[in-house]
């Protein structure tokens, strides 16, 4: 894993690393809480992300808004915490694992799939479901995270 995150940093060599250094770093405790919490279902790609490449790994611009931290401390517009439990309060499927939250819209993981790496789709608030357009649905953490230095 570690070399397809090196490979995203040597193919976007410009951009800065995904999270802010000025701020509260995520970290693993919190990480967990949020887990056993929410019962939430999290790939290794974005928990290796989240504690170790994400200081060093770029995110597109877009991508960054409303995406969650696991740092308590933060912001409710950076906070895992408050996508989570927002979504959670929503009632929405329990299978899907939000990480971003924008415009009332939500990135989530599908945890129904049996694969560790679970496949990442857009829950659209107006229709009460997943965004079905094939370039709203990723295979995986990686994927979404390429495609969003792509656009």
């Amino acid at each position: 894993m570690k070399e397809e995150f090196q490979k995203l940093r040597e193919r976007y060599p410009e951009s800065d690393a995904a999270f802010p250094n000025h701020l509260p770093k995520p970290n693993e405790n919190d990480l967990n809480d949020i887990v056993a919490k929410y019962k939430c279902k999290f790939p290794p790609s974005f928990i290796a992300f989240q504690l170790t490449y994400c200081h060093t790994t770029p995110i597109g611009d877009f991508a960054f808004d409303g995406f969650g931290w696991a740092n308590k401390t933060l912001d409710a517009y950076l906070n895992l915490e408050k996508v989570v439990k927002t979504f959670r309060r929503l009632d929405f499927p329990d299978y899907l694992t939000p990480f971003k939250q924008d415009n009332g819209d939500f990135w989530c993981f599908d945890n129904r799939s049996s694969e560790a790496e679970y496949p990442v789709i857009i829950w659209d608030h107006n229709s009460g479901d997943i965004e079905r357009e094939l370039g709203y649905q990723w295979a995986n953490f990686l994927n979404w995270l390429t495609k969003t230095l792509e656009e």
